[in-house]
């Protein structure tokens, strides 16, 4: 390492997020029903940075036709959407043709199953797990309309994790399919894909991740995972509200048609039926665009490191700042007499900042609305995983308070829900 390498990593480990300049890119934050609210459901869609509604509002303004056309207008509604999905290809490291951008990941992955049910036989078998988002439940457990068995991948409810003893349990010589979580969105437990993934391979089984509750928080790098399907939501991950699925080239062109009949063959559009919604595709591009800002403040011009080299440096000043203020929640819950969380009690790698938690004596429903009259913003409920409250032995309809972080989630913000948290 030379003198000048071992210079600049020792700088920007000395860089630490500066929150107030990330908040005043969110216009949320100054508007007449966000501002002077802690926020704490970004679990459920995160605010959106200026760069994104910019590139919105040009798109409405000047690009509001059909694509593909040589006029200018058109011309330019083109480049715009080839802006946005390129900008989500490079987020996550994907080729921008492997990518389907639909109306969220409910959708694609309904949509992707519907397209590789064709591989299914009667025998097969499917993994799920009971800890994951329906979204990437639902649509497996319905290939048993094909014939195949479904089995469950089940987490520990102590530790609120999937481990790998548990997949190689369910996994056999007839496994065709298992389809897990890179994160929960109610413990916050992360997945070792990098590991499950390679077992599943093994078993000759395709993997597919729901990476929702992951990439908000940490950089996800589709080819070093090697799943053959990644999904995540772009709306919790600053932008419009769209579904981004990134599958293997190798099984596109294995998947059934699902778009008009002479769309077959056509990759990534054949499995997105109606295509892609025209100006939240463009408006995709904000988010790299805010990500490159964050970059210039903390680091400087960056001309000299590649563009995978500059989002990697602001998603670790994202995770040294989440880290310490999911230690900082989970210290002052855990301190409560009357509050148990829900998953890993303690914040690193192992731990996205979506914190879920139970009050001894009152339902969730009444917490999240004693916190509302705080100027606390959270939600109560089982937030689309109702299996995993039945897992836990709560009732999926009251379900758990969450508190979901991002990286311009404050300090203060933290201190003042812990604050107001009912005895």
């Amino acid at each position: 390492m030379t003198d000048s390498i071992a210079a600049a990593g020792a700088e920007a480990a000395a860089v630490t997020l500066d929150v107030d300049a990330a908040r005043a890119r969110f216009p949320a934050f100054s508007t007449d029903t966000c501002a002077d609210w802690a926020f704490f459901e970004n679990a459920g869609g995160a605010y959106v940075p200026r760069a994104v509604i910019d590139r919105l509002v040009r798109f409405m303004t000047a690009a509001k036709v059909q694509p593909g056309a040589p006029y200018p207008a058109s011309a330019l509604a083109t480049e715009m959407m080839a802006e946005g999905t390129n900008a989500m290809a490079a987020l996550i490291n994907a080729q921008a043709e492997a990518l389907v951008l639909g109306a969220d990941t409910t959708t694609t992955l309904h949509v992707l199953a519907n397209a590789l049910s064709m591989l299914i036989e009667s025998g097969d078998e499917v993994v799920v797990t009971n800890l994951d988002h329906e979204a990437n439940v639902t649509p497996w457990r319905r290939l048993t309309r094909r014939g195949a068995t479904v089995r469950e991948w089940r987490f520990d409810p102590e530790t609120g994790a999937l481990s790998l003893e548990g997949l190689e349990a369910v996994l056999s010589e007839n496994t065709r399919l298992v389809c897990f979580p890179h994160a929960s969105n109610i413990t916050g437990a992360i997945c070792d894909v990098r590991a499950a993934v390679p077992l599943a391979h093994e078993a000759g089984a395709l993997a597919v991740v729901d990476g929702v509750s992951h990439a908000p928080h940490g950089l996800v790098d589709v080819a070093a995972l090697d799943a053959d399907a990644y999904a995540f939501s772009a709306y919790k991950v600053f932008g419009p509200h769209v579904g981004v699925l990134a599958v293997r080239h190798g099984l596109l062109a294995r998947l059934e048609n699902q778009n008009h009949m002479f769309l077959a063959g056509t990759g990534a559009l054949a499995i997105n039926p109606g295509g892609p919604n025209h100006e939240l595709t463009a408006a995709l591009a904000g988010i790299t665009d805010y990500l490159d800002d964050l970059y210039r403040h903390h680091f400087g011009d960056g001309s000299d490191r590649s563009a995978r080299d500059r989002v990697k440096a602001v998603f670790g000043l994202f995770e040294d700042h989440q880290h310490a203020v999911t230690a900082r929640l989970l210290a002052g819950l855990s301190a409560h007499p009357s509050i148990h969380v829900i998953g890993p009690r303690e914040a690193g790698p192992h731990r996205s900042p979506t914190v879920a938690f139970v009050h001894d004596r009152l339902p969730s429903r009444m917490v999240a609305e004693h916190l509302r009259h705080q100027r606390v913003a959270v939600r109560h409920g089982h937030f689309y995983a109702w299996r995993c409250l039945q897992a836990l032995g709560l009732d999926p309809d009251d379900g758990v308070v969450r508190a979901s972080m991002v990286h311009y989630t404050s300090g203060e913000d933290v201190d003042r829900l812990l604050a107001h948290l009912p005895e």
